[in-house]
C-alpha cells in the first residue's frame, strides 16, 4: 500500500513538474491534486526536489521499458525495430515531457549535475538495449556489428528529436523523415 501510495504521488508531481516545471510547481498544488495533505507528501518524500527526482527517474524507467518492448518483438526485423525504435524519439516530448524539458535544459546549461548523470545513465542503458538486440540478431540472425554502432544510433535517436523541432522552427520540412533517412542507411550498412 505505501510503495502504491508513492507511486500516485509521483504520478501526480510528474504531470505537475511536466506542465509548469520544478520551480513553479508546490507540493501545496500536488497534494491538491491528490485530495491529501502536504504532510502526506513529506512522509514519502524529504523535499520537492526529492520528489522532482523521483518522477525524472520515474520517466526514464518508462522510457526504458518502451525502448526494451520495440526491440523485444521477435516477429520484427532489425530494420523495423530500428525504425520504431527511432521514430518513438518523435513522440518525447508529449510522452515523457519532463525528460524533454529537461534534455532542453542540459543542451542550455551544465551546472545540472544530478540530471546530465541521470541522462548518461538513460543514454547507456538504451546503447545496452540497442546492443543486446543486434547480439541476439532479431529473428535468430547473428549479425556482425560495429561496437560503436549501437551508440551512435541512440544518439541519433535523440538527434533526431531536436533536427525535428529545430526543422519546425526553421520552417525546413524535407520530404523524407530523419528516420526514414537514418533506416535505409543502415539497411546499407547491414546488407550491402
Amino acid at each position: 500500500m505505501a510503495k502504491e501510495k508513492k507511486i500516485q504521488i509521483i504520478k501526480a508531481a510528474e504531470k505537475r513538474f511536466a506542465r509548469h516545471g520544478l520551480h513553479k510547481t508546490t507540493l501545496n498544488e500536488i497534494a491538491r491534486d491528490l485530495r491529501i495533505g502536504k504532510a502526506s507528501i513529506y512522509h514519502y518524500f524529504e523535499s520537492k526536489d526529492e520528489l522532482y527526482y523521483a518522477s525524472l527517474e520515474y520517466e526514464v524507467s518508462l522510457l526504458i521499458e518502451d525502448v526494451k518492448n520495440i526491440f523485444s518483438s521477435v516477429d520484427s526485423r532489425i530494420e523495423d525495430s530500428l525504425s520504431s525504435y527511432l521514430l518513438s524519439k518523435e513522440n518525447v516530448p508529449l510522452k515523457f515531457p519532463m525528460i524533454y524539458e529537461t534534455l532542453l535544459f542540459l543542451v542550455k546549461d551544465s551546472e545540472f549535475e544530478n540530471e546530465t548523470a541521470l541522462f548518461k545513465s538513460l543514454l547507456k542503458k538504451e546503447e545496452e538495449v540497442v546492443r543486446d538486440s543486434f547480439q541476439s540478431g532479431l529473428k535468430g540472425k547473428i549479425l556482425p556489428v560495429n561496437p560503436k554502432l549501437p551508440g551512435l544510433i541512440v544518439n541519433a535517436s535523440w538527434g533526431m528529436l531536436f533536427t525535428g523541432k529545430l526543422n519546425q522552427l526553421t520552417e525546413k520540412a524535407t520530404g523524407d523523415s530523419s528516420a526514414a533517412l537514418i533506416k535505409k542507411g543502415i539497411e546499407r550498412l547491414l546488407y550491402d
